[in-house]
């Protein structure tokens, strides 16, 4: 049992915490590009980068363990592989932006936060889902 009264392990508890705050520093990055403080719209966008990347190590290691169990036809299947995709693409875009591997356009940032918060948004019915 997890630490937020789930089923889930508390490090499942504690990549969701993660994911999220990391989607709210992120989002404080875009407050800051608003803003024009570049500074520290690069320094909050590293940031959630890093904790997005550290948490993927944990979230692939779980899904390749269990694989053919998580995967499969049913609507739950779907979603864990429609999540994997958009979550592979947010990250590594992300890191493409932070290490300079892609033209920082408005364009790549705005798909690159679009993408991230869908997959925040499919994680957390996934979470749900897997508790329920």
């Amino acid at each position: 049992m997890g630490f937020l009264g789930t089923k889930a392990s508390s490090f499942s508890d504690l990549i969701l915490i993660a994911q999220i705050a990391g989607f709210l520093i992120l989002f404080l990055g875009f407050i800051y590009a608003r803003k024009k403080n570049f500074l520290k719209h690069d320094k909050t966008a590293k940031i959630a980068v890093l904790i997005g990347g550290l948490s993927f190590v944990w979230m692939s290691y779980s899904l390749l363990f269990n694989f053919l169990a998580l995967i499969s036809m049913t609507f739950m299947g779907l979603l864990i592989v429609f999540h994997v995709i958009i979550g592979l693409l947010a990250l590594f875009m992300g890191i493409s932006l932070v290490l300079d591997e892609m033209n920082k356009t408005k364009a790549s940032m705005k798909v690159t936060f679009v993408s991230w918060a869908i997959t925040i948004f499919f994680g957390v019915i996934l979470y749900i889902m897997y508790i329920a």
